[in-house]
This record gives C-alpha cells, structure tokens and sequence, in this order.
C-alpha cells in the first residue's frame, strides 16, 4: 500500500467542479473508480502533450474532408512562389 501524505489546498468552486467532471470522465473511460489525485497527476501528465496523442481525435464524416481537400486545393491555387 502507498503511504500517502494529506494536504490542504484552496480551490474554486468552479475549478473543483471541473476536476469532477475530469474524474467523472476518467471513470466512464477506464470503467473504474478514479481519485482526485489520480485525476491531477493525469492532468498534470499530459501537459506534455505529443502530437501522435491527438491521432483519432478528430473525428469527420467524408463530406466534411471533402470540404477540407477542397478548401486546401483552393488556397494552394493562389499561392505564389
């Protein structure tokens, strides 16, 4: 077992709210219960974001990519070099 040490912090009402949303969220995820704490060290954690972390995180129908490789053919029409 890990010995922990308590502490007492200040913190928004608002700013507590997100954190349980944040661990809320974390639960449905990983279909178990997660602490506060183990919600801050996440957080903190992935303050060190990488970007093949965001790979699949935008998710897009074949219209909406269909608007984007045109919008893009579009912008590459007017540039000059």
């Amino acid at each position: 077992m890990v010995k922990v040490s308590y502490k007492t912090i200040k913190i928004r009402d608002e700013t507590y709210e997100k954190i349980n949303v944040l661990v809320g969220d974390m639960m449905k995820e990983l279909k178990r219960p997660v602490s506060i704490d183990e919600a801050l060290r996440y957080m903190l954690k992935s303050r060190k974001n990488k970007p093949s972390q965001f790979a699949g995180g935008w998710k897009m129908d074949e219209k909406e990519l269909l608007e984007i490789k045109n919008d893009l053919k579009e912008s590459w029409k007017r540039w000059e070099l």
